[in-house]
């Protein structure tokens, strides 16, 4: 009797929930995946639905949108910053940054001076010297921030600095920060730092984001210069390691014209949180030269057919004349990524791509395994990296420029989360980058055979139930 009543209440909540799924505009991969859940499994399926995917990327996205507008009209006074017209030496490089320019809004800008850092201590360095060296103001945007030694030493900092005077504001991701100390915020706010929490979970007050996340990596110093990449504030980003694995990521510090850029998506950020109009014409100083390098900040939001951290990364596959090389943490290309990779190693660009071995997300690693079999059979080479976790987030093309920043090679960066990555034009750096790429490299173990996860029955499965999942991540 009971076992019926379960039953019915089942098929009810899964006729129920169907409209739903249906008319929401994604990618028809990712709305067949919804379906077979709520069918296969309607209690779990439904529950799932609702709490992850009921939101609209449309409506977020729209709501940052208005957002950024009712900035903008609160805040005209905005330096002029210089745009990138005869530093190309490929005309390639000017048709993307063109197309970036019309996606995004922020052309390409020369004079910016960059320098790589793979290093964990040396970032954590970068991090402390901004903070510390800051005489105005100190933004600080990131998804995760620990209460461990690091997370405590920038926090000290933060309260030093804004003791002193200097404005201090510091944007976490609200889940991300989900273990962020109450005694840390405390002794922040009590000296003066302000703190912020994008899109805060809380289902009494209809907020209830569990997608939709600020992965973005942002520090800001006067203005005057930055940090980007994909390391957030904890122990194991500044090289220690975690679980008995070392931490690998990249992080770029940037002086010149692109850091106003990186400011203002703070800006927009803070305002799209608090309500607060920061005015550019107090934190966005005159922009000088501080190099020879053109970089182009391209930031993303939340799409459900794919934002422009997807089409930079497409355009740039499709840009490779002769080589391509990718690093990334998380590797679950969408269609148009797997089928932009296989055309282009086809057309005769050697395309090489390193990826953990061992993954913080179990389920995440066998998605992208189960697409090996395609990729390897087009000729690209898959290289599994040995040495720990591997988190930093790079792309190389033709040797001669790269595209680094938050954002991996999943639908969840390319679809889900707010991003921001750095389009870099410029052939001064890419040896450094070329160095680091054999690195990783020489520390993995190449996946020479398509069928190398097919040949044990729990590996099939694995990449099979990993595989209809994929969407979903």
């Amino acid at each position: 009797m009971w076992v019926w009543i379960a039953e019915l209440v089942a098929l009810a909540l899964a006729v129920a929930a169907m409209p739903a799924v249906l008319v929401q505009r994604r990618h028809p991969t990712a709305t067949l995946a919804w379906v077979l859940a709520i069918l296969s499994m309607p209690y779990l399926g439904v529950l799932l639905f609702f709490a992850l995917s009921w939101r609209r990327p449309e409506r977020v996205r729209t709501k940052y949108e208005r957002k950024e507008e009712e900035f903008r009209e609160r805040t005209a006074h905005w330096p002029v910053v210089g745009e990138a017209e005869e530093e190309f030496e490929q005309p390639e490089f000017r048709a993307l940054a063109e197309a970036m320019e019309r996606m995004e809004g922020f052309p390409a800008r020369p004079g910016n001076a960059v320098e790589f850092t793979a290093y964990g201590p040396s970032f954590r360095q970068m991090l402390l010297s901004g903070i510390r060296s800051a005489r105005d103001h100190v933004h600080l945007e990131f998804y995760i921030y620990q209460n461990d030694e690091t997370g405590n030493k920038v926090t000290a900092a933060l309260c030093e600095k804004a003791k002193e005077g200097v404005e201090c504001r510091l944007l976490l991701d609200a889940v991300g920060a989900l273990w962020f100390h109450k005694s840390c915020l405390a002794r922040l706010l009590e000296a003066g730092v302000r703190v912020d929490f994008f899109h805060p979970v809380d289902p009494l007050r209809k907020r209830f984001y569990i997608n939709y996340r600020l992965h973005r990596k942002i520090a800001v110093f006067d203005g005057s210069a930055a940090l980007i990449g994909g390391r957030n504030v904890g122990d194991e980003y500044a090289g220690r390691r975690r679980g008995g694995r070392s931490w690998q990521d990249l992080s770029v510090f940037v002086r010149g014209p692109a850091v106003l850029d990186l400011q203002e998506v703070f800006l927009r950020d803070w305002y799209y949180t608090t309500g607060e109009a920061l005015d550019p014409a107090r934190y966005c100083p005159q922009p000088r030269p501080a190099g020879s390098e053109v970089v182009q900040v391209v930031p993303s939001e939340p799409s459900a057919l794919g934002n422009s951290a997807e089409f930079a990364h497409l355009l740039a596959v499709r840009s490779a004349r002769r080589s391509l090389k990718i690093v990334t943490p998380y590797f679950i290309p969408p269609e148009s990524m797997h089928s932009a990779l296989i055309s282009a190693a086809l057309s005769g660009v050697g395309v090489e791509i390193v990826v953990p071995a061992v993954s913080d997300s179990r389920l995440t690693l066998w998605a992208g395994r189960s697409a090996y079999r395609e990729l390897i059979e087009a000729g690209i080479r898959i290289w599994e990296y040995q040495g720990g976790m591997l988190h930093g987030k790079l792309m190389i093309v033709d040797d001669h420029w790269c595209a680094t920043g938050s954002a991996n090679m999943d639908c969840r960066s390319f679809r889900l989360s707010f991003e921001v990555s750095c389009l870099i034009y410029s052939r001064e750096d890419i040896p450094q980058l070329l160095t680091l790429f054999d690195h990783y490299r020489a520390k993995a173990v190449r996946v020479e055979h398509p069928a190398a996860y097919d040949t044990r029955l729990g590996d099939r499965l694995l990449c099979s139930i990993a595989r209809l999942a994929s969407p979903l991540l």
